[in-house]
C-alpha cells in the first residue's frame, strides 16, 4: 500500500482512484462496508482503491487538551488497511488551513485537484468543510456536477440493531468489554510496543512478566485479560494485567504480561498484544502471597479462554 501525506504532490499515476473518505478510527465493521464497496467498484472500473483520512483526528485538533482515545495507532491503521486490500492511503494533515476550508474548497482543492478521484464513497452521516457545513447530499450534488460517481453507505448495525461506531468501541474498551469490542471491530483488538524494564515483582512471585507502557490515548479498563503475544513472528498465550498494581501502592499504569512457556529476555524488543477476553477487574491483595495464589487462578482462566477463542477473528494469526 502506498501512503501519501501531501495532497499537493500526487503523481498522475496515483490519481484516478476509487476513494472512501472518513476518519476510520478502529476500522470497524461499519468502516468495512465502505471499504468493501470501493473494492467491489474498483474491480468493475479497473481502478485502484484508496482511503482518504485525516491526521490528527479532527476531534483531537479541536480538543483543547480533551483528546479522544484513539482505538488504533497510525501504524496499526496502515497495516489493517493494507490487509483489507487498499492500494493507496491519502493521509491528509488536519490543520488550521483544512479546518477553515468551505465544503466547495475541500471538494475542489482536496478531492478533485489533489486526489483526482473518479469515485467517492462516504458514510451517510459524513460531514465536511468549515464547521461541518457540508454533508453527503451536498457532496453528491457536487460530484455529479463534476462527472464523479458517488455513493453513500447507511450506518451498519449488528444483529441486535446496535450501530457500529468508534465511540461505542472506545466505551467497550474503557469498560474491559472485549467481547463487544471484538464484535464491533470484526477482529480482536491489538496494540504494540517495546518492552521496558519493570520492577520484577512478577518474577519474584514465580510469574516473570514483560512490561509495556501504553500510549496515553488508550483508555483500557484495569484488570486481567486473556491475550495472544506475538514476538518475532511467533504467537504465545499470555495473561495480561493492566493497571497501577494497587497491592504494591503503584500509581503509574503498565501493561504487564506473563507469557506461557516463554522465558527469554525481551527488553527493548517489539511485541504485539492481542486481546481475546476480559478475565476480572483489578483488586488489591493483602500481600504478594495472596496475589500469587490469585495469579494461578487467573492463569487457569486465561488458558481456558485461549483454548476456545475464534482464530478467524484474528488479523495476526500466523
Amino acid at each position: 500500500m502506498k501512503i501519501i501525506k501531501n495532497h499537493r504532490k500526487i503523481s498522475e499515476s496515483e490519481k484516478g482512484a476509487i476513494v472512501a473518505v472518513g476518519n476510520f478510527d478502529g476500522i470497524h465493521n461499519g468502516h468495512k462496508a465502505l471499504i468493501n464497496n470501493i473494492i467491489a467498484l474498483s474491480k468493475i472500473k479497473d481502478k485502484k482503491t484508496a482511503i482518504c483520512t485525516f491526521n490528527p483526528h479532527p476531534k483531537n485538533f479541536f480538543a483543547n487538551g480533551q483528546e479522544i482515545n484513539q482505538i488504533t495507532s497510525q501504524d496499526i491503521k496502515y497495516e489493517i488497511f493494507e490487509k483489507l486490500g487498499i492500494d493507496i492511503l491519502y493521509e491528509i494533515e488536519f490543520n488550521h488551513e483544512l479546518s477553515i476550508m468551505s465544503p466547495d474548497e475541500f471538494i475542489n482543492n482536496i478531492l478533485i485537484d489533489g486526489l483526482g478521484l473518479v469515485h467517492v464513497t462516504v458514510g451517510s452521516d459524513f460531514k465536511f468543510g468549515h464547521k461541518r457545513s457540508g454533508d453527503a447530499n451536498y457532496l453528491k450534488m457536487c460530484c455529479e456536477a463534476n462527472n464523479i460517481s458517488f455513493q453513500s453507505i447507511d450506518k451498519q448495525m449488528d444483529s441486535n440493531a446496535q450501530i457500529y461506531s468508534s465511540s461505542s468501541i472506545r466505551d467497550f474498551i474503557s469498560r474491559g468489554d472485549i467481547v463487544n469490542a471484538t464484535n464491533f471491530l470484526g477482529y480482536y483488538w491489538f496494540i504494540d510496543g517495546v518492552v521496558i524494564k519493570g520492577q520484577n515483582k512478577g518474577t519474584d512471585m514465580g510469574f516473570p512478566t514483560i512490561n509495556l507502557s501504553l500510549d496515553k490515548t488508550i483508555n483500557l479498563a484495569h484488570g486481567i485479560y486473556a491475550t495472544n503475544i506475538y514476538i518475532r513472528g511467533q504467537k504465545y498465550g499470555g495473561a495480561s494485567y493492566f493497571g497501577t498494581r494497587p497491592t504494591f501502592d503503584g500509581d503509574e499504569e503498565f501493561l504487564e504480561t506473563y507469557i506461557f512457556d516463554f522465558n527469554y529476555d525481551l527488553y527493548g524488543k517489539f511485541v504485539r498484544v492481542e486481546f481475546i477476553d476480559f478475565i476480572r477487574g483489578d483488586m488489591k491483595f493483602s500481600d504478594d502471597v495472596e496475589l500469587a495464589e490469585q495469579m494461578k487462578i487467573d492463569c487457569d482462566n486465561v488458558l481456558n479462554k485461549l483454548q476456545n477463542y475464534d482464530k478467524n477473528l484474528s488479523l495476526l494469526e500466523i
